[in-house]
C-alpha cells in the first residue's frame, strides 16, 4: 500500500462551500464509496485544520497506488467526482495545494 496526505489552503470567505462539500460528499456516500473501490483506495481522510489565522483542508488517503487513484478520478466515472473537484477549483487559494512529505504509515497489521 502506498499513502499521500496534504494540504489544502482555502480561499478566505469560502468555509460555507466546504461545508456544502461536507454535506453532499456525505449525503451521497454509497457513490463516493464506489469511487473508493474503482481507485482502490483503503482509506480517504479529510481534516479541517486553521494554522496563523488560514484555513486549510488536510486529506490524507492509502491506496493501492497514488498516482493511479488520481488517474483515475481524473476520469470524472462518478458525477461526485466532477461535484468534488469542481467545488476544490473554487475553495483553493493560488498555490494552495501543499504536499507532505512521506515518513511513515503504520498499519495494524503487515500488509
Amino acid at each position: 500500500m502506498e499513502y499521500a496526505s496534504g494540504l489544502i489552503k482555502l480561499k478566505p470567505g469560502t468555509e460555507h462551500k466546504v461545508e456544502e462539500w461536507k454535506e453532499t460528499i456525505s449525503s451521497r456516500l454509497n457513490e463516493a464509496a464506489a469511487t473508493l473501490q474503482d481507485e482502490e483506495v483503503q482509506v480517504e481522510s479529510w481534516f479541517k485544520v486553521e494554522i496563523e489565522g488560514s484555513k486549510y483542508l488536510l486529506w490524507y488517503l492509502r491506496a493501492k497506488s497514488i498516482k493511479r487513484v488520481f488517474e483515475i478520478s481524473m476520469e470524472l466515472k462518478h458525477p461526485i467526482d466532477k461535484f468534488h473537484y469542481e467545488l476544490m477549483a473554487q475553495i483553493t487559494a493560488e498555490n494552495g495545494n501543499i504536499l507532505a512529505e512521506s515518513l511513515l504509515d503504520i498499519p495494524r497489521t503487515k500488509q
